[in-house]
């Protein structure tokens, strides 16, 4: 049991998305490669349409994580949402951190061939939520 419990934790941390990979900027072909590669955990969910967004939605094989891949009319990511059970919050603050200039509660911002992005992380009742986008 012991063992099974770590080779799940071992593998959230491996495979969690919180700002691992940056995708905006990226044709839609090539993140869907990308996500294949990179977080193999995660599998594309066509299960609903939103015909207010254009986007690619991801969901992990533990149903605690769902990516949005939002996509501009050329099919190129704009920004990301990643919604995760309050379970992981703890990991994907500390790896924000690690990772990122933190700019104040829960917001840090990084650089990409000189573009600035932001990293919000938003809580709601059920979950949260890591919002990364151009900072405008």
């Amino acid at each position: 049991m012991i063992s099974r419990v770590f080779v799940l934790f071992i593998t959230m941390l491996v495979s969690f998305p919180a700002g691992s990979q940056h995708f905006i900027g990226m044709q839609k072909e090539q993140l869907i490669m990308e996500m294949k590669t990179v977080y193999p955990d995660f599998v594309i969910d066509s299960s609903s349409v939103n015909h207010t967004y254009k986007y690619l939605k991801y969901i992990d094989k533990f149903n605690e994580q769902t990516l949005l891949v939002f996509l501009s009319d050329n099919d190129i990511c704009t920004a990301t949402k990643l919604m995760s059970d309050y379970s992981n919050l703890t990991l994907v603050k500390k790896e924000l951190s690690n990772k990122y200039k933190a700019t104040g509660k829960d917001q840090w911002i990084y650089t990409v061939k000189g573009v600035e992005y932001l990293v919000k992380l938003k809580r709601d009742d059920w979950f949260f939520s890591v919002i990364t986008s151009k900072n405008h």
